[in-house]
């Protein structure tokens, strides 16, 4: 048995007891766990850590393994396509059922293997296109934070606002 963190304190509390006597029995009556366990714990060589479980990571098939062939050429197609329009024409044309989470992380993880395979920069090719700067003669253009709309000026004119 593995036991939380908390029960792992709980137990271990009781070593001195069982240095001074106490029986295995006693300490798992008292903790809630089998004699065994407090056993196990309470050996002069056991781990001064909480235990831990297995790690489950690839145990278990992914949802979207039937469906990694098309998303990867979906990526070699076009490198910066959203995560999310991968769903959506997973949903669409292949039947797919499960959350967009699955795609996401499929995704973030397959982009950079493809752009590696493609010798392509998958940064810079998502910052292509993203920002343009331009310049404006002064005075063309203004910008107020706040204020409020009054009148309007031109060539030295007051105008009327509607």
């Amino acid at each position: 048995m593995i036991l939380d963190q908390e029960s792992w304190m709980d137990l271990r509390r009781f070593r001195a007891l069982h240095e001074a006597g106490a029986t295995y029995k006693e300490i798992a009556e008292a903790c809630g766990v089998d004699w065994r366990t407090v056993k196990k714990y309470l050996r002069s060589d056991a781990p001064a850590t909480p235990p831990r479980a297995p790690s489950r990571k690839g145990s278990q098939p992914q949802v979207i393994d039937p469906y990694v062939g098309v998303v990867d050429a979906m990526l070699r197609a076009d490198l910066t396509i959203r995560a999310a329009t991968i769903h959506e024409r997973l949903v669409a044309e292949y039947g797919f059922t499960h959350s967009y989470q699955r795609v996401k992380m499929y995704v973030a993880q397959a982009r950079p293997r493809i752009g590696a395979e493609s010798g392509t920069d998958v940064q810079a090719e998502r910052m292509r296109g993203l920002h343009r700067r331009f310049e404006v003669t002064p005075g063309a253009q203004a910008q107020v934070d706040w204020g409020e709309e009054g009148g309007l000026l031109e060539r030295g004119r007051s105008i009327p606002s509607t």
